[in-house]
């Protein structure tokens, strides 16, 4: 099953891998809903925290 993201037209093969993805449109952590003005922030943040 594949799961599409809202916003473009990725497709993932997890829930989760989606969940992230679609955070990084609002740069918001899924893990913790941190929100970050820079999109390049946020993924520093998930690598280094999650």
């Amino acid at each position: 099953m594949a799961y599409s993201c809202t916003h473009c037209d990725a497709q993932f093969q997890s829930a989760a891998s989606v969940s992230q993805h679609v955070g990084l449109h609002h740069n918001t952590c899924a893990a913790c809903d941190e929100q970050f003005e820079e999109t390049d922030t946020l993924r520093t943040h998930i690598h280094e925290n999650h």
